[in-house]
């Protein structure tokens, strides 16, 4: 596919996000943190252990965006031993995506996201969930899909133990 005269790379790029934390309860009972989703606080009674926030929906979005451009991914532009990230809010690392879409002269053609998680059960969040991601990247909630789904109570994930979320992103040179 011939390149676009406004960037360097193809006229579009794809890429795959993924993301997996386990949930715990608070402290004392675990190490769980608050449950944010897509930058939209659920109440549940376990919440995802991680560095930052934990947010596993927009550390998917990083990647997807950052894997499409061919950039590091969250890991290494972000990583878990810097102690300025901990307890990070992880729209600061959306944000950074958006830069790299930007500085790259990409735009977002659609995002589809998939949640696998037992419980919550995510029907009441979406919308909010969906115009959160649109918002932070600066597109069209239309842009932008949000599937949950269950484990079947198979594994960790269908046993309330973890999430995962899956994000594929479409770009096109802008």
């Amino acid at each position: 596919m011939a390149a676009s005269p406004s960037t360097t790379g193809p006229a579009f790029r794809v890429g795959h996000g993924y993301d997996l934390h386990r949930l715990e309860p608070a402290p004392p009972a675990g190490r769980g943190r608050p449950f944010i989703l897509a930058g939209v606080p659920i109440d549940h009674p376990a919440g995802p252990v991680g560095h930052s926030d934990g947010d596993a929906v927009l550390h998917a979005v990083y990647d997807a965006i950052a894997g499409a451009l061919g950039e590091p991914d969250i890991g290494q532009a972000f990583p878990d031993n810097d102690p300025r990230y901990d307890g990070a809010d992880s729209r600061m690392f959306v944000a950074a995506a958006v830069e790299l879409l930007a500085r790259r002269r990409y735009a977002i053609v659609n995002l589809d996201v998939t949640v696998v998680c037992e419980r919550p059960k995510l029907s009441p969040h979406k919308r909010r969930m969906i115009e959160s991601i649109a918002g932070l990247l600066g597109i069209d909630a239309s842009l932008v899909n949000l599937k949950g789904k269950t484990h079947e109570k198979v594994d960790a994930i269908g046993e309330g133990r973890a999430l995962e979320v899956h994000v594929v992103v479409l770009l096109a040179a802008s």
